[in-house]
């Protein structure tokens, strides 16, 4: 991970995108949790990083300036959406066994 100069912040995302995005330049990802929408279900990703790293991938993805090697792209990609296979399979089950 980036050098955090002391300072961590944490951000709330639901677009598997932009958690890969965060997660390319050196953020983690802290917590993912589903969020009932009526029927269906929706995932939460919480990522945390270092201040600066996070305000810089939210300028460069919402100004369009996002740029990424596409190999690396893809192994973040499949790693935030393995972490988000594993909290639907856990949703999913608390929902059969009644835990929700």
């Amino acid at each position: 991970m980036t050098e955090t100069k002391g300072w961590d912040d944490e951000v709330e995302v639901t677009d598997l995108y932009l958690a890969s995005y965060y997660v390319l330049k050196g953020c983690t990802v802290a917590k993912v949790s589903c969020i009932p929408t009526g029927k269906d279900y929706r995932c939460s990703i919480v990522i945390k990083g270092p201040w600066d790293v996070v305000g810089e991938v939210q300028a460069e993805f919402f100004h369009n300036r996002a740029m990424v090697n596409l190999m690396a792209f893809r192994d973040a990609y499949n790693q935030v959406n393995g972490f988000i296979r594993q909290a639907k399979k856990s949703y999913e089950r608390a929902a059969r066994g009644g835990d929700l």
